[in-house]
């Protein structure tokens, strides 16, 4: 097994409106990480590579989900200087071995030594994003101890609300609850990081009791959940 150092449990965010005063506020109130959303969300490398470029030195980890497991898309996201890659609709690790060549330079991968903000415009060419693996397929799920044993195999999310819809597609009977739970099992049991939406951030708790060491919080929701508050406390006042 590839194991790891158990590590501290972390919340962080995922959004899909990486405005300038979010990315400012996560150094100033001590948030550690970010995933910036760029699957069907319409963002893009440039938006991307602004926030890194905004972060950079804060301390804070910028995450990309992917649009998709194309390697020229996960070029282009890597050359952003990212920290990850968060890879969706996974079904093999086969699928894994191919974004590992695409985002890798020789002699690891097939990685061109472009100029871009990964490689320090041409300085360095050493920069190599995390790869997590986004478990949100009935493939996934059922190859999760393959993917543990993996020795690319660098920690995964899981999409509990797309994982429900590939179970239901699939005919399968298996509660999606037991079935998130299987995946932190197996993968954090194998030492690697495991992550997972959590309801709210007064809530992430719950997913690192459940195993997880990653909790994201919407911020679009934890925003929405906060304004409803205020509204109600206005029509309450």
């Amino acid at each position: 097994m590839n194991a790891q150092t158990p590590r501290r449990p972390e919340v962080g965010l995922i959004t899909a409106d990486p405005t300038a005063t979010l990315l400012g506020l996560l150094e100033v109130v001590g948030i550690g990480s970010v995933v910036i959303d760029a699957e069907q969300t319409g963002l893009g490398p440039a938006q991307c590579a602004d926030a890194v470029q905004r972060l950079r030195g804060s301390g804070v980890a910028v995450g990309v989900r992917v649009p998709s497991l194309d390697p020229d898309s996960l070029l282009s996201f890597a050359n952003t200087g990212v920290d990850e890659l968060v890879l969706p609709r996974v079904r093999s690790t086969a699928e894994l071995e191919r974004a590992h060549r695409a985002t890798r330079f020789p002699p690891e991968g097939d990685r061109p030594r472009q100029v871009s903000p990964a490689s320090g415009y041409g300085t360095r060419y050493t920069h190599a994003p995390v790869l997590s693996v986004l478990f949100e397929t009935v493939d996934a799920l059922d190859g999760v101890a393959e993917f543990a044993r993996h020795p690319l195999f660098q920690g995964g999310w899981i999409g509990p609300t797309d994982l429900l819809d590939d179970l239901v597609r699939s005919g399968r009977g298996e509660a999606v609850d037991a079935a998130v739970q299987r995946i932190i099992d197996v993968v954090a049991g194998a030492g690697h990081r495991i992550g997972m939406p959590a309801p709210s951030a007064a809530r992430a708790g719950e997913v690192h009791a459940r195993g997880a060491d990653r909790a994201a919080v919407y911020w679009e929701r934890e925003i929405a959940l906060t304004l409803r508050s205020l509204a109600a406390a206005v029509v309450d006042g």
